[in-house]
């Protein structure tokens, strides 16, 4: 063979030979990156189970501390032997706000006092409630004297309520409870029987009455078999 000829062989030989040479290369140094760039499957998180119902409210104890005798028929005993047969409120309105007007009997050690208290349920996310809880805030609080046109025509907007009927349009109470702004919101869970508590305090706890009412018994943070509370009964107002 020539030796030219054998020399051209020979180069192109060693072209070929860097040519490969270099696409190895660059697969060597691309597959590792590919490799190293692709991440593990996330693990799904697991939703925190919700805690176990609590206790319904002790009406028994609250009746024995309170010295209740049977079929009372005013203060808080009135309030105590509705709830024992009581059914499970669904605590909803369609709006999504709903406010109402009751009397209380206030029990602080041995004196009991007569007030009105207002009430507001208000609807909220379901992302904003923790495990177990209803997506609601319920806020029990006693109208203020000082709001002296809300309370004093207080008792007239309930008695119409009570007889079935609708309070006046123009009523300053009504007015007063829609117009409302700060309210002490509480989360809200169900008892095992199925009563509404309202984590505020000692709790505050709440079932359906006779004639759609709303029974309400709010404890104490301490004290909360002496009898000491607020013992509400509430019309709707606004729903």
């Amino acid at each position: 063979m020539p030796r030219s000829l054998v020399m051209r062989l020979s180069t192109l030989a060693l072209v070929i030979l860097l040519a490969t040479g270099c696409d190895t290369s660059v697969k060597e140094n691309v597959e590792p990156s590919a490799t190293s760039s692709s991440s593990p499957a996330s693990t799904p998180s697991v939703a925190e189970p919700p805690p176990p119902p609590p206790a319904d409210l002790n009406i028994s104890d609250l009746q024995a501390a309170l010295r209740c005798a049977p079929g009372a028929k005013s203060g808080p005993c009135r309030v105590l032997a509705k709830m024992a047969s009581c059914a499970t409120w669904n605590a909803s309105v369609p709006s999504g706000d709903g406010r109402w007007l009751g009397r209380a009997s206030v029990v602080e050690a041995d004196k009991t006092s007569e007030v009105f208290v207002g009430l507001r349920l208000r609807s909220v996310p379901l992302s904003d409630v923790g495990p177990g809880q209803l997506p609601i805030r319920l806020a029990l609080v006693e109208l203020p004297k000082s709001e002296e046109a809300a309370y004093g025509n207080a008792e007239r907007a309930i008695r119409a309520y009570e007889r079935g009927d609708i309070p006046p349009r123009a009523s300053p109470t009504l007015d007063y409870l829609k117009r409302r702004e700060e309210w002490p919101d509480a989360p809200v869970v169900r008892t095992q029987g199925g009563q509404i508590l309202a984590i505020h305090q000692g709790g505050a706890y709440f079932c359906e009455g006779p004639k759609r009412t709303v029974l309400a018994v709010q404890l104490p943070d301490t004290g909360r078999s002496s009898g000491t509370g607020t013992y509400a009964e509430l019309w709707a107002t606004t729903w």
